[in-house]
């Protein structure tokens, strides 16, 4: 899988620009060039992945990569309940556990 001509696939290893990603189940920033596989079966792997490719596409247009810069939320939007919406019992247990505080 290629985005801008970049390899983006979690599986091969990544040929395009350096940038940091926030990686949830490790609670830090780290680089695209690192070892994305553990991200193929991660419980949130593919809302990541859709992530990692919109950062590949902003890295190549000559963009800041993040995601969220200037962005505005609605308080509300980021309730827990509003935040698991629409997510697989999986990927619910895995926010939990990596995301909210109890």
């Amino acid at each position: 899988m290629r985005v801008s001509g970049y390899q983006v696939d979690p599986l091969r290893l990544y040929d395009g620009p350096e940038f940091a990603e926030y990686c949830i189940a490790q609670s830090a920033y780290l680089p695209a060039s690192r070892d994305r596989s553990a991200c193929a079966t991660c419980a949130l792997g593919k809302l990541c992945d859709a992530g990692f490719q919109e950062q590949v596409s902003r890295v190549a247009a000559g963009l800041n990569p993040s995601l969220t810069e200037c962005k505005t939320f609605d308080p509300a939007s980021l309730e827990p309940e509003k935040l698991l919406a629409g997510l697989d019992d999986a990927e619910a247990a895995f926010a939990r556990a990596h995301i909210f505080v109890s």
